[in-house]
């Protein structure tokens, strides 16, 4: 029987680790490595999981199963056989289990940009969470940790956090904690928003004791298996949503009564322990929104070198090449702030409230990664459908669910605003602009090019000058997100061309040229410029 699902998908038989170019220099520039287990993802994502993961979103969205036949509740959450055996295989290729092993974040941060589906990994990034809160905030509560780490049949995870009435806002959390002798039960019918619902066999809730002070800083934080000792549910699914994306991850409502948990540090710091938390997946978004823009950059490239319009193929087109340059140096652009985030927050993920500078500042670049890769995955996918025309927006093609799938990477962990805020608060109460502006000098003082350096180290200084005008200002708060996209832009323009000038890779070299001129001092590039980076997008056409 013929397979044609590489005549639908283009960057079939890419392998999404290996052959990705800037990601390899990236990796080398920040002294990223990846195991044995590891190897072989890249390829397993392109051969196999991308035609299962189209299935899946076409003809097999889970379902859920309230009663057996025997009319007992089980709220059983059922998916495809393949996509059980694709979970099976993520863990096997380490993104969860090597948090443990190397007691770093590193593999399952990298992983998550080489998988790029906001749908399947975000069941790994939840299932990655609640290994790392039970590692390190969970007493006596190594028989389920062992559960996460059983090579066989591993657990998966969650983070129940979001209530109908606040959203982001977990200071509203209704969902009612006791202690009754030395257990815990929750009770609440407000968690709204549960991912992993009906796969994960553990998870992370917040909740509220009832002699809890009002607000975020009366939250407390639990663990919570899915089933008692006796095998009983341990919480109730009310039902699954329907969403435009991510349907390879069920999304539930969940109903606690007399719910058996089990607090997770200091009762008064939930707030903090889950907002540590928060951190892995808000990485884990941007890398993978950053992903699904590579992977749509792959798609509409190989596309444009065989598909011919007015005499000639597409990547001929000079419109066409300046667009392909403009989305691409986005995509580096938030590559390399994203695994910056990476780096600087597995340094400090051993670290427990009250938090160090380094802390805050991992935090702060955490928020302008999530918000720019976030940001130019949408735009991205969205003109890369475009660029294909009709085809484009056809649901038999990948591009339209590379789209939707986007969508949510702005949404999950924190809105833009809720972005921007967190990044005002780390300025205004943790005074993270002293450390930003002094990491971002010194990166460019390293810059070998005099005239270059000298330009980034003007930048700087106009920066520092804007936010000092920012921070003095009364009304901040409505101009967060634009000094958010101004300071991510310098920061991640600089990164860029501090990697290139230590790698021999031409096209790394041409997008931080240009994604210096465009993004940071607003200048459009000449014909020249685009015409030699779009030579260098060659190595994207590998034989394969």
């Amino acid at each position: 029987m013929k397979n044609l699902f590489g005549e639908i998908f283009l960057s079939l038989g890419t392998d999404y680790l290996r052959d990705d170019l800037p990601l390899n220099v990236f990796m080398r520039y920040f002294g990223i490595s990846y195991g044995e287990e590891m190897s072989e993802l890249g390829i397993y994502v392109s051969k196999d999981l991308m035609e299962i993961l189209d299935s899946v979103d076409h003809f097999f969205h889970p379902h859920l199963v309230t009663t057996n036949v025997r009319g007992k509740r089980i709220d059983y959450v059922r998916i495809s056989r393949e996509h059980r055996e694709a979970l099976s295989n993520l863990q096997k290729f380490g993104t969860v289990r090597t948090i443990a092993t190397t007691n770093s974040l590193m593999q399952h941060f990298l992983s998550s940009y080489v998988v790029s589906d906001s749908g399947i990994f975000c069941t790994i990034t939840l299932t990655a969470q609640t290994l790392f809160a039970l590692m390190k905030y969970g007493k006596d509560l190594e028989r389920f940790t062992e559960r996460y780490l059983d090579t066989n049949d591993p657990w998966y995870g969650g983070t129940f956090y979001t209530e109908v009435k606040g959203g982001s806002d977990l200071g509203s959390n209704e969902t009612r904690a006791k202690k009754i002798l030395d257990t815990y039960f929750l009770n609440g019918d407000k968690k709204y928003f549960a991912s992993n619902a009906g796969i994960a066999d553990g998870v992370i809730v917040t909740a509220r004791m009832d002699d809890s002070t009002e607000g975020a800083k009366g939250i407390s934080t639990f663990f919570v298996p899915s089933t008692r000792d006796n095998g009983d549910l341990n919480f109730n699914i009310r039902r699954l949503k329907e969403k435009l994306g991510t349907s390879a991850v069920p999304t539930g409502e969940i109903e606690f009564n007399d719910s058996e948990a089990y607090l997770l540090g200091d009762r008064k710091l939930g707030i903090y322990i889950a907002t540590e938390i928060l951190c892995i997946s808000r990485i884990d978004d941007a890398l993978t929104a950053c992903g699904i823009a590579r992977k749509s950059l792959w798609e509409i490239y190989l596309y444009s070198t065989e598909r011919k319009s007015f005499g000639k193929t597409l990547i001929k087109h000079p419109l066409f090449q300046r667009d392909l340059v403009e989305m691409s140096l986005d995509v580096e652009g938030a590559l390399i702030l994203s695994l910056y985030a990476a780096t600087l927050f597995d340094h400090v993920s051993g670290e427990r409230y009250p938090y160090s500078a380094d802390y805050h500042f991992a935090r702060m670049i955490c928020s302008m990664a999530k918000n720019i890769a976030s940001d130019i995955s949408i735009h991205v996918t969205g003109y890369c459908m475009e660029l294909m025309g009709g085809i484009g927006f056809l649901e038999e093609f990948p591009m339209a669910r590379f789209h939707r799938d986007s969508l949510v990477t702005s949404i999950w962990e924190g809105t833009s605003n809720i972005q921007a805020l967190e990044f005002l608060e780390t300025v205004i109460k943790k005074g993270t602009d002293k450390k930003l502006f002094s990491e971002l000098t010194r990166i460019a003082s390293e810059i070998m090019d005099r005239e270059v350096r000298e330009d980034f180290l003007r930048d700087v200084l106009d920066a520092r000058k804007e936010m000092d005008t920012f921070i003095s200002d009364n009304e901040r708060e409505y101009n967060c997100k634009y000094i958010l996209s101004r300071i991510s832009s310098l920061s991640a323009s600089i990164l860029l061309y501090h990697a290139s000038q230590y790698d021999g890779a031409d096209y790394v070299k041409w997008m931080a040229s240009i994604y210096h001129s465009m993004r940071v001092h607003h200048r459009s590039p000449s014909p020249d410029q685009i015409r030699m980076a779009v030579k260098s997008l060659e190595w994207m056409n590998r034989p394969r």
